[in-house]
Parts: C-alpha cells; sequence; structure tokens
C-alpha cells in the first residue's frame, strides 16, 4: 500500500491543473485517470477552447479568469508550449440578448475595454460575418484560443517535474475514508492519502453515486470546416473567435483554422446520455443546424464539415461549477460540473483547490460553487 498527500482522482483540464498546482507547492501527488492522457472520451479534448474575460451570466466569474489568463501565461512561459492564442472575440446577438447585455455588464463592472460594433461595422472590419440587420457585435480583444492538449500536457509534465507520480489507464474501483484518510483501490494496487480531490468530470456520479448530485451529462458534437473562398480572412491573425445568440436563444460558437479548419458548433441542445452509453457516431442529424447557421451567417463556410467529433459537457441546474468539499468528508474536495464553460478556468481552479487542501480556504470567492446550494436535489 502506496502513501501520498493528495490523491488526485482524472487528469483532465480540472485534474491535471490541481495535479500541476498542488505538487508545485510542495504536496506529495498521485494523479489517476482512468484512460490515456489526453484522451478524447471526456471532455476536454477538440483542439482549441474560447477564453474571454468579460464572461456572463455571472459577473463575479470575471476574477477568476482574470486569474486564469495570468496562470495560462505563466505556465505557457514555464513549460516553453504554445498554449494561447490572442485572436480577439466577437459575441453576436440582438442589443437585448442576454450575451449582449451579460457581457457588457461583465465589462462595466469590472471596468473590461469593449466595444459594440454595427451590422456595417462588423462587415467592413469582419466580412467573413453576416449578423442580420437589427443585431451587433460585442466585441472584446483581450480573447482568443486556448490550446487544451497542449494545456493538459503542459500541467501533467510540471506536475511530474515537480515530483507528482501520474497513472494512466488505471481506473479506480474502490474508494472509503479509513480512519481519517483517504483509501482508493484499482486493480493494481491500493493507496492511501491525508486528502483526495475527486475531478473525474462526467464520471463524478458514479464516483459518488451517494450524493446523487443533480447533474445532467450531455452529448456535444463539434466540426471542422474548410473555407471555400477568403481563407487568409479565417486565420488567427485575421478572424476573432466567435459566439453567436440566435433570437430563439440557441447559441453557436466557433474559432479560427489553426490548421485543421474552422471550428464550428451548436453549444448546449445535445441528448443527454451517460459517460459510458455516450452515442460517438456524429450524423446528419448533428450536421444540419450547424451548416443551416452558416449558410446564414458565415456563407464561405457552408460545405461539408472536413471532420467532427463527439465529446460531452456536465451540466448542473443552474449550469455553474461545483468546487467545495464532500459533506461528509472535510479532506476530500469535489471538483466537476463544467456545464460546457469550464475550460478557460481550469488553471485558476487548479490554484483554487490547493489552496483548499494545503490551507482550507482560498484567495477568490468561490462560495457560489457549493455543493450545498442544491439543498434539496442533493441527499
Amino acid at each position: 500500500m502506496r502513501n501520498f498527500e493528495v490523491i488526485v482522482l482524472g487528469l483532465g483540464a480540472m485534474g491535471s491543473a490541481i495535479a500541476y498546482h498542488l505538487a508545485a507547492h510542495g504536496s506529495n501527488v498521485l494523479g489517476l485517470e482512468k484512460f490515456s492522457l489526453n484522451h478524447t472520451n471526456g471532455s476536454s479534448h477538440g483542439g482549441t477552447r474560447i477564453i474571454r474575460t468579460a464572461v456572463f451570466p455571472q459577473t463575479s466569474h470575471v476574477p477568476l479568469v482574470q486569474r486564469a489568463f495570468e496562470l495560462w501565461s505563466k505556465l505557457q512561459a514555464e513549460s516553453g508550449r504554445d498554449l494561447m492564442k490572442l485572436t480577439g472575440a466577437l459575441l453576436f446577438g440582438l442589443p437585448e440578448s442576454p450575451l449582449i447585455t451579460g457581457c457588457k455588464a461583465s465589462s462595466r463592472e469590472h471596468q473590461l475595454p469593449y466595444h459594440i460594433l454595427s451590422r456595417q461595422e462588423v462587415g467592413n472590419r469582419f466580412p467573413i460575418f453576416q449578423p442580420d440587420d437589427n443585431e451587433v457585435a460585442f466585441h472584446e480583444k483581450n480573447a482568443g484560443v486556448l490550446f487544451p492538449e497542449e494545456c493538459i500536457q503542459a500541467h501533467a509534465s510540471l506536475a511530474e517535474k515537480n515530483g507528482a507520480t501520474l497513472r494512466f489507464n488505471e481506473p479506480v474501483t474502490r474508494w472509503e475514508v479509513r480512519n481519517g484518510r483517504v483509501e482508493v483501490r484499482t486493480d493494481t494496487e491500493t493507496y492511501l492519502a491525508d486528502y483526495a480531490v475527486f475531478s473525474p468530470g462526467a464520471w463524478l456520479p458514479s464516483v459518488v453515486p451517494e450524493l446523487e448530485l443533480p447533474l445532467q451529462i450531455e452529448r456535444q458534437t463539434v466540426f471542422w470546416f474548410t473555407p471555400q473562398q477568403d481563407q487568409e480572412q479565417f486565420t488567427p491573425n485575421e478572424m476573432p473567435a466567435f459566439d453567436w445568440q440566435l433570437k430563439d436563444g440557441r447559441f453557436y460558437y466557433g474559432t479560427p483554422n489553426f490548421g485543421s479548419g474552422v471550428k464550428v458548433a451548436l453549444h448546449h441542445g445535445g441528448e443527454l446520455t451517460t459517460p459510458d452509453k455516450i452515442r460517438r457516431q456524429v450524423t446528419e442529424d448533428d450536421e444540419t443546424p450547424v451548416k443551416q447557421f452558416l449558410r446564414q451567417h458565415i456563407s464561405s463556410l457552408d460545405s461539408p464539415p472536413v471532420s467532427s467529433a463527439t465529446c460531452m459537457y456536465t451540466n448542473t441546474p443552474d449550469d455553474n461549477f461545483i468546487i467545495d468539499f464532500h459533506p461528509s468528508h472535510s479532506n476530500i474536495v469535489l471538483v466537476s460540473a463544467c456545464s460546457g464553460h469550464g475550460f478557460k478556468f481550469s488553471s485558476a481552479i487548479g490554484e483554487v483547490v490547493q489552496q483548499m487542501v494545503q490551507r482550507g480556504d482560498t484567495d477568490l470567492d468561490i462560495s457560489q460553487f457549493k455543493a450545498d446550494r442544491f439543498r434539496g436535489e442533493i441527499s
């Protein structure tokens, strides 16, 4: 039986960041992952993720993403990897839409610079986009794209460099708390630790079934398209990342062409599933709404996709995170439910959890992420 100070269960976006911050601050860390590093079974793959500061609807998230920006830059320098590219972001919608009003509220509360562009101004500056007559664009320069596989690799490599032990393809079969310590078993070994962090993404409900957390696992599909014309305008130096709220409330998002095509997807609206039963095959029904969106708003991408992929969102009822101590075990931290917008925060959440484990409190206010907000929905 091997002993550690902290065991981190799950080494995706959150777990790899947590392992890194704990190891870098002196903890003897074991990380366990049921798949390989940067596997494609969960929620942390797909080549790109958008990072922007004017987040909504919770304006209180802004300090967390500001800290995440700082930590991504630090990690990029420390690892020597290209982890982030600033492209700016355009957020499209009606002036009264939640996307536009929410981002304006975040910007005003936290003194973030932005510009509102009319349809004509969008056409002059970013002609690949075709908003409707009454739509506007919120333009944020301090935004861009993260490369998730590179980010996870950087966190994992530096965690090991700082002394962490990372074990892949070793699923956990059982855990329990014995005499105040956490015992974790796999098919190959049993481990003991003073603390444990459960960050398995969509697998959290099966890790802590006793909590009956009100989480829903949602199947998502993403697509990559090759521009049919004006290809240089879809490069990272020319094309901002984008979010687009349509009049019917649906959200689409996309990132520039980094060599594999322009990534475009519908945000939410997927079928409910489980991690072990998710339908991996992408069908014409998945593709049709994305192509309809492109035909109307980015016509140069109106062509069959060059590739596609599936992933999962782990959603809470309020689309917010869970970062909290287990209600029955003060030495276990639960970290999950990114609700489709968590990757950009993961560097800062890694630091937050390191502080929770080592100090018992954090520099940032995370009271909104407590599990007991679901009282009545959580046993």
